[in-house]
């Protein structure tokens, strides 16, 4: 394919959500609805154009589209915050900056960017940590399928991102993890339904948590064999 195909999609992906911002600007559509869709018309374009290109870090460097995705992020969890400044916007806000910021950011770990000065383990970590108060945020304001979603992409993500690093979690480590996550589960839920709270939610913050580590373990090991 020529090289004008993937670079003539990325000049298209660009101009659309520039013309989506200004639109949504001028018209007073509220900046998540804006940036959400800018996001929709944009993305697609600029991904088909990375994947399609021979050599997509020379045409856009890594750091320029890590730069994007902060930047987007940070306006679609502004525009959350612009809107509802209650308890369950952290949740909202959390997945909204996530489902932003991850592909701009799978892209320039995927060309190293090199600019994140944690090792892999240590962003996991922070990631778990992250992701536990997405998820209790979630239960306590009465978004768990939110919290949840958003949990599971930060850790999920973050393991992927390690895995990437050269991080390898043994055989053992791993069976030791999903039981670790089953037996946690099974505890969520019960401090769940013996507070009180709606027994749907729980089971589905459980869920979350006994299907992570599965979920990571299954796309690690496919990676690898990759």
């Amino acid at each position: 394919m020529s090289r004008r195909v993937p670079e003539f999609a990325l000049v298209v992906g660009v101009f659309l959500g520039l013309s989506a911002l200004v639109s949504g600007v001028v018209l007073g559509s509220g900046l998540l609805p804006t940036v959400l869709f800018a996001a929709v018309v944009t993305y697609p374009f600029v991904a088909f154009g990375l994947v399609r290109d021979d050599d997509p870090a020379a045409v856009v460097p890594p750091r320029w589209v890590l730069l994007a995705g902060v930047v987007w992020a940070s306006l679609g969890v502004a525009g959350v915050f612009a809107a509802d400044v209650s308890l369950a916007a952290i949740a909202t806000a959390g997945l909204v900056g996530l489902v932003l910021f991850l592909p701009p950011a799978a892209y320039a770990a995927r060309h190293g960017a090199g600019v994140n000065p944690l090792s892999g383990v240590q962003t996991l970590a922070v990631a778990a940590v992250a992701a536990a108060g997405l998820l209790v945020v979630g239960l306590v304001a009465g978004r768990p399928l939110t919290g949840v979603v958003a949990a599971v992409l930060a850790v999920v993500s973050a393991g992927l991102y390690a895995t990437a690093l050269g991080v390898e979690f043994d055989a053992r480590t791993r069976r030791g993890a999903v039981a670790a996550g089953g037996a946690f589960a099974l505890v969520l839920v019960a401090v769940g339904v013996l507070s009180g709270g709606r027994l749907a939610d729980w089971l589905l913050a459980g869920a979350a948590v006994a299907f992570t580590p599965s979920l990571y373990a299954v796309l690690s090991r496919t990676d690898r064999r990759r």
